[in-house]
């Protein structure tokens, strides 16, 4: 059980911006969605349009700031998914199984190195020259080959596959395509998120380059010669050869060219075809995508 007290308590050690409206004693034992609400629980509503009215009688509440509603105890807070969430992890915690710090049937090899709690999951090859900060975690069946350097606090989640070749090739003088050798690797910053069935290629020469922060949804490819910024999102999108991503750029469901650019801040919405490059703060979709506006307006 935990109360509105501890929940204020805390918060206010993380020094986040909120606003109780709660009697102390108020407990509430586990959470849950405001679609699926159950009584004694701590949930969430973002915006007015989640109010029902059968909802008057919820426990305890996050709020976000400038909705209102008509209830009891709240916690009203400016990023209210961000307080919701936080909640949850450190009173609600999924508890950890007492696993080896390497699964069963992965393969490590000799010249990979493994910063501090790295934890790797079952059924995975991790081999060439590899480099894993501390606190990173790998998922199950996952491959990380040739050179690769990820940095701390990282997940690579299931299935996905880190530092292959990519896809380069020349035509010989019989017209007969040749697949060309590849001899950079892929770096990779602090902090970033790589979900389930991603690909990310090894550079030909110099490294592709995923930054600090950055979010990479599923079925995600990064391929050869690619940088990505800092603090980026990319949601199942494919990123062809030799692609440049700014800094807190977001791309979502689309492909981008072999030698395109997306500009600092950039938004490519969903479906859209990149074929030429894209400036910084600027608001792009459709096939091929054109600047609908900019961002900060």
């Amino acid at each position: 059980m935990t109360t509105a007290a501890q929940i204020e308590k805390f918060l206010r050690q993380e020094k986040q911006e909120f606003r109780m409206r709660a009697d102390a004693d108020v407990t509430v034992e586990g959470f849950s969605s405001s679609d699926h609400y159950r009584a004694g629980t701590l949930t969430w509503i973002k915006n007015a349009e989640k109010w029902r009215e059968e909802l008057k009688d919820i426990t305890l509440c996050v709020v976000q700031e400038g909705v209102e509603l008509p209830l009891p105890n709240q916690i009203i807070c400016e990023n209210s998914k961000a307080v919701f969430f936080l909640l949850l992890e450190h009173f609600f915690p999924v508890p950890e199984e007492a696993e080896a710090l390497i699964g069963h049937n992965t393969v490590i090899g000799k010249h990979v190195r493994l910063g501090n709690n790295v934890r790797i999951g079952h059924n995975c090859s991790i081999t060439g020259e590899v480099e894993i900060g501390d606190d990173t975690v790998i998922s199950d069946n996952v491959v990380i080959k040739n050179r690769v350097k990820i940095g701390k606090r990282c997940t690579v989640q299931a299935l996905s596959m880190i530092g292959e070749d990519g896809f380069g090739a020349y035509e010989d003088e019989n017209h007969h395509r040749v697949m060309i050798a590849h001899f950079g690797g892929v770096t990779i910053g602090d902090d970033v998120f790589i979900s389930s069935h991603v690909s990310i290629q090894r550079g030909t020469i110099d490294d592709t380059y995923i930054g600090s922060g950055t979010k990479i949804a599923p079925c995600t490819l990064i391929a050869h010669n690619s940088r990505v910024g800092k603090d980026a999102v990319l949601i199942c999108s494919h990123l062809y050869g030799s692609v440049s991503v700014g800094d807190q750029a977001w791309i979502a469901g689309s492909i981008v060219k072999n030698q395109c650019s997306v500009g600092d801040h950039a938004l490519i919405g969903i479906g859209s075809a990149v074929l030429e490059d894209i400036a910084q703060d600027k608001i792009a979709a459709g096939v091929p995508a054109r600047v609908l506006r900019d961002r900060s307006k």
